[in-house]
């Protein structure tokens, strides 16, 4: 289930609720289940303009307007195949409680339901959702939201990673998924990572390229992607380094990208992910894009979803 879909049946749910919601905000990204495949954060004040656009299951920001107008930030945790739960979602702002009590109290869709611990939440039995609302939290689950579970750490260097960004990811085991994207753009590298991080960031007013601007968009293009690989050591990130580098020419001979083409082709997406050198930082090694426009990074983000399973 993907963060638009969650997040779109808090708006179909209308916010039940949740007496066991406290007022405690700021640590959210340290409070979800452990055991996810991909864990999510977004400001979603600042990330704005990449969250009407950024599209996962035909569900787009755009859809859910009111939620996000509601929505400070939010964090999710999306787990693999097969597993119980799902997914779970927390995010914080300001929701109408008494209004969704009316709203989920006459509606046929909606049953109300005791967590073990007495906490009510409501629960779509046709939509498989669990959603609990409190007046500045909200949590959503395919299962009871407030089930016990044992609380995800962040990586070392996720969070410092994060405040510079809009929207912010981490994936656990991810070696598999960069070497299937790497090899679905032709480059067959073995990427032994430790840790993998990726974040949009506004880039300052200052940097923003006037000459990169679409023949369909005549903003600039403010927004950079950031690749973060951890790897076991600092000689391993050198020797990462190297091959990334020659990675890099050899994406980027012949090809000359376009941000704005759709659909993206294996070999533009290379060009936009090699579009500078790689640097090391210590363990690890970062990719920055070129600036884009919200355009192109939905479609990179459309890529590694497609090619990273």
């Amino acid at each position: 289930m993907s963060f638009f879909l969650i997040v779109f049946f808090i708006s179909c749910a209308s916010a039940p609720r949740a007496s066991f919601l406290g007022e405690e905000t700021g640590q959210e990204i340290s409070q979800l289940p452990a055991g996810a495949r991909v864990y999510l954060w977004a400001d979603t004040v600042q990330a704005r303009p990449l969250l009407d656009i950024l599209s996962f299951d035909g569900i787009s920001g755009k859809d859910v307007a009111p939620v996000l107008d509601s929505t400070t930030s939010a964090t999710a945790a999306i787990f693999p195949d097969g597993a119980s739960r799902r997914f779970f979602l927390m995010a914080l702002g300001t929701y109408p409680r008494i209004r969704a009590n009316i709203s989920m109290t006459f509606s046929k869709g909606w049953q109300k339901q005791k967590s073990i611990d007495g906490s009510s939440f409501w629960y779509s039995e046709e939509n498989d959702i669990a959603v609990a609302l409190g007046p500045k939290l909200a949590l959503v689950s395919n299962t009871d939201p407030f089930e016990d579970f044992e609380v995800e750490v962040p990586p070392r260097g996720f969070i410092e990673f994060s405040r510079s960004m809009a929207l912010a990811a981490w994936m656990n085991d991810p070696s598999t998924s960069i070497n299937n994207f790497m090899d679905s753009m032709g480059i067959p590298l073995q990427v032994p990572a430790e840790d993998f991080f990726f974040g949009v960031e506004k880039k300052p007013q200052a940097q923003v390229s006037l000459s990169n601007v679409s023949t369909h968009n005549d903003s600039p293009a403010a927004w950079e992607l950031v690749f973060r690989i951890r790897t076991s050591s600092d000689t391993q990130a050198r020797s990462l380094l190297t091959l990334f580098s020659l990675a890099r020419l050899f994406a980027l001979r012949g090809i000359n990208a376009n941000e704005s083409t759709y659909p993206l082709s294996p070999q533009g997406a290379a060009a936009l992910l090699f579009a500078n050198m790689p640097e090391q930082d210590g363990e690890s090694l970062i990719l920055r894009t070129g600036p884009l426009h919200e355009a192109g990074i939905a479609l990179l983000f459309d890529m590694f979803l497609l090619y990273s399973n």
